[in-house]
């Protein structure tokens, strides 16, 4: 136990009862104590209770017996079955009878939530030490292996990343509790990236549910103004690295139009993005001429799945304005756009010209 844990104890189990805390060490020294001097010195009785396990009651007599203890009784202090402390409470043992069990679990219940919540920062921490190794392809040594080890979840395939980017400015440890709770119990790792970039590092088992994980997490748009981009699924730790840019491209083309994007979704878009040739220069230039208003349509046209009546009525306009737009649009470019192929056309043009 830690000296910073046991004064935290004295303090708050000091601030109810009119009574000296000690608490003490599983080898008899007192590491926090209310009675300044007590403290560093040696508790024999504390030994025995550590030793056996089982309260020791002191008397007046009794405390002659044993070196530096006053009155009172000390108790064991349990963390996982396993005594890692004593508490002291100086007094008359006869009187301290009743409130000493609720000291003892009080005491008990401070060091389970320390202890644990300690435990769970450590893995937090380790968590975002493997993910950020294994995106950067870091050489993978003994060390390494070892805290992978650690992981909660057998770190197996399949593996696949999401990021979260929130927009709105609403208190991060808020989104982050929402989304530990969406994970509970699966095999995941979840951390921050950046000030406001989130991972979602799914692995084995929790990829089954991986559609109804980000539905669930997709639900959080409103609140908190989230844009979600998922990687494509790989089946090798070596591949961590793909899976991650993709979901990076991914996110780059999530708007509050479409708050989640697959990288399958864009993935073909994906290799022209950084192309400068010629050729896709003078193929964006066709699209120069379209207005914001016929953009619109046209980008409303493609979400309606190239339905008349279903992009009408999304653009509260009549049908035979619609029809009246596309035909311009056809004019101004020379792609029809109720023609598939000239609309998979216009549709990468509009797409690649918005992420330059």
């Amino acid at each position: 136990m830690s000296i910073k844990l046991a004064e935290e104890i004295v303090h708050q189990t000091m601030l109810r009862l009119h009574h000296n805390i000690n608490v003490i060490s599983v080898d008899g020294v007192i590491l926090a104590s209310g009675d300044k001097e007590r403290i560093d010195s040696i508790h024999e009785g504390a030994i025995q209770v550590a030793k056996t396990g089982m309260p020791v009651l002191i008397d007046e007599t009794l405390s002659k017996e044993f070196y530096n203890c006053k009155p009172g009784i000390n108790l064991p202090i349990k963390f996982n079955d396993k005594i890692i402390g004593v508490i002291g409470i100086t007094g008359n043992p006869n009187d301290l009878q009743e409130i000493a069990n609720l000291v003892q679990m009080t005491t008990e219940m401070m060091v389970h939530q320390v202890l644990m919540e300690s435990k769970s920062e450590w893995q937090r921490k380790n968590g975002d030490f493997i993910f950020k190794a294994l995106i950067d392809e870091i050489p993978k040594d003994y060390a390494f292996n070892e805290r992978i080890q650690k992981l909660p979840f057998p770190l197996v395939g399949p593996f696949k990343i999401v990021l979260i980017k929130q927009m709105k400015e609403v208190s991060s440890n808020t989104l982050s509790l929402n989304i530990e709770n969406i994970l509970y119990r699966q095999s995941a790792l979840f951390g921050q990236l950046h000030l406001n970039e989130y991972y979602l590092f799914l692995c084995g088992s929790s990829i089954t549910n991986s559609k109804e994980t980000i539905q669930q997490i997709t639900k959080l748009q409103n609140k908190f103004e989230i844009y979600i981009g998922v990687s494509p699924t790989v089946n090798e730790i070596e591949e961590l690295s793909y899976a991650f840019n993709g979901a990076k491209t991914a996110l780059t083309y999530s708007d509050e139009n479409q708050p989640v994007t697959y990288f399958e979704e864009v993935e073909l878009y994906t290799l022209f993005k950084n192309s400068k040739t010629i050729e896709i220069n003078k193929f964006l230039t066709k699209i120069n001429g379209l207005t914001e208003k016929l953009i619109v349509t046209l980008l409303t046209f493609f979400e309606s799945n190239l339905q008349l009546n279903i992009c009408a009525d999304k653009l509260k306009i009549h049908r035979h304005t619609l029809t009246y737009r596309l035909n311009k649009v056809y004019a101004i470019t020379g792609y029809d756009p109720q023609n598939f192929e000239d609309a998979f056309l216009l549709k990468l043009a509009l797409t690649l010209n918005n992420q330059r």
